[in-house]
């Protein structure tokens, strides 16, 4: 090869280099296509098994809720029963909406995070301690 085929032509090394570069885009592509459907399917049971914890607990929930006023309607009237039941249950939404972060959202974003990017995400740990008036490092 003359100085000039060097300099301005196709060597064999730069064919070998673009070559290599698209087998390895190619190969981290086919990577990311199976991570995202790893991921994907992660967060798809968790939201599943949410569901049906969540359709269980309403079943037991109603269940519980007849049987308190049946057993309420024998002490007391039956409009006596379904206010004390209204009001039980006005008091459990009550604290659920005043401990939401803690109940619900904190533990969502932790348990997503973990599913994501295969740790705990700091950013939201240092945003759980200065919500909380804690040091972080």
């Amino acid at each position: 090869m003359d100085f000039f085929s060097r300099i301005f032509g196709k060597s064999e090394r730069n064919d070998r280099t673009i070559k290599d570069m698209k087998i390895y885009l190619s190969q981290r592509y086919d990577l990311l296509k199976l991570e995202l459907m790893e991921k994907s399917s992660k967060l798809l049971s968790v939201i599943l098994s949410m569901l049906i914890v969540l359709v269980c607990a309403l079943a037991v929930l109603i269940y519980l809720s007849s049987a308190l006023i049946s057993w309420l309607v024998q002490a007391t009237s039956a409009a006596w029963a379904y206010i004390i039941v209204c009001g039980v249950f006005i008091l459990i939404i009550a604290v659920v909406l005043i401990f939401k972060d803690k109940l619900f959202v904190r533990p969502l974003i932790r348990k997503f995070s973990r599913i994501l990017y295969g740790e705990e995400d700091k950013t939201a740990e240092v945003e759980v301690l200065d919500e909380e008036g804690g040091d972080h490092e």
